[in-house]
């Protein structure tokens, strides 16, 4: 038997706090709380928080909104503070490897280690030579601290501090059947970030953050049409273009598109061995809303492109007026806040 338990997960990207509370066992999952709140423009820079009141004030006034009860939540950190990589070591075991990460990862971490909170994976543990694939994660513990703080001074215990590529990841794989043999791309096209992940089966093969994303839009969006930030920002998010000019509108989004497309073609030398192009490409995040995104990757890159639904098999509560958007409409961006949930329950 699974025992059913509860779990808060709060969501901190670069403008929005998702704020959701999952229900269940691990195998039936229901969300039964769920808002959205947005952060001002300067609260959140390159995953760092740069106005910490704001921050405070934003999840508190999402915790009182569900009327949240729980303690303990489960969230992530991502941006430069977060380094992953996939690495060669000597052929070891588990044990012998968590030994000797710490000095394998000097070679391969910008900073000094004792700055660092490490993780590792095995990925494969023959991979030639006498030696093995890992999966190196490390996060600066500044970071990893000043997240902690941040969620005790909402009277919060913090119990899972993850990688928000890897709560994508997750999510994928509980919605779809295992394909050991099939390349998956999954790209969260997000605010400041794009996160980039090639897995195979359960195996994460790849993750790397590129700077290309929804911000890019809207700077194209400000240079070509001439408007300010906000303005951008309101047509990206309502899709309403008003009486801006057109040229000047397919101009900024073949731009971002562009851009979008190098950045990855530069991770194309990263794709497993065995690899030529992918399967399949996932994209989520509120960028894989904007039209048009969908059909200008299958064009360049010859997959087949799907918009992630995080509720194929993860369910919520249809009537509960504690949740204050359209599941399905914003499915694509409570992806990661699902998938950080099935890491507490």
């Amino acid at each position: 038997m699974f025992r059913k338990s509860s779990i808060l997960v709060v969501d901190i990207g670069s403008y929005l706090v998702k704020t959701i509370v999952v229900e269940g066992t691990s195998k039936k999952p229901v969300m039964t709380k769920c808002n959205i709140l947005n952060l001002p423009s300067h609260a959140i820079v390159d995953g760092e928080i740069m106005d910490r009141e704001s921050v405070l004030d934003t999840v508190r006034n999402s915790l009182d909104v569900l009327e949240v009860e729980n303690k303990q939540v489960v969230s992530c950190i991502s941006g430069r503070d977060v380094i992953v990589k996939k690495i060669k070591m000597p052929k070891m075991n588990q044990a012998e490897a968590r030994e000797q990460i710490k000095w394998e990862a000097e070679q391969y971490i910008p900073y000094e280690i004792e700055d660092i909170s490490l993780d590792f994976q095995i990925l494969n543990p023959d991979a030639g030579e006498d030696s093995m694939e890992v999966l190196l994660v490390g996060a600066k513990r500044d970071a990893v601290e000043s997240r902690v703080h941040l969620f005790h001074e909402l009277d919060l215990e913090p119990i899972v501090l993850d990688i928000a590529a890897f709560s994508l990841q997750n999510i994928y794989e509980f919605n779809h059947p295992l394909e050991p043999g099939k390349l998956i791309g999954l790209f969260h096209i997000g605010a400041q970030y794009t996160t980039m992940s090639f897995i195979v089966g359960v195996v994460n093969h790849f993750t790397r953050e590129v700077p290309t994303a929804v911000n890019t839009l809207i700077q194209a969006l400000q240079r070509e049409a001439g408007i300010d930030w906000e303005r951008a920002t309101d047509i990206i998010r309502t899709g309403e273009k008003g009486d801006i000019d057109q040229y000047a509108y397919q101009n900024a989004m073949e731009s971002f598109q562009d851009d979008l497309g190098i950045a990855i073609e530069r991770v194309l030398p990263y794709l497993p061995e065995g690899f030529e192009n992918f399967n399949q490409i996932v994209i989520s995040g509120g960028g894989s809303l904007m039209s048009g995104i969908p059909e200008f990757l299958k064009k360049r890159f010859g997959a087949p492109v799907e918009i992630m639904n995080p509720f194929i098999e993860f369910s919520y509560e249809h009537e509960s007026s504690l949740i204050n958007v359209n599941p399905e409409e914003m499915g694509p961006i409570l992806a990661p806040s699902l998938g950080l949930s099935l890491r507490g329950l």
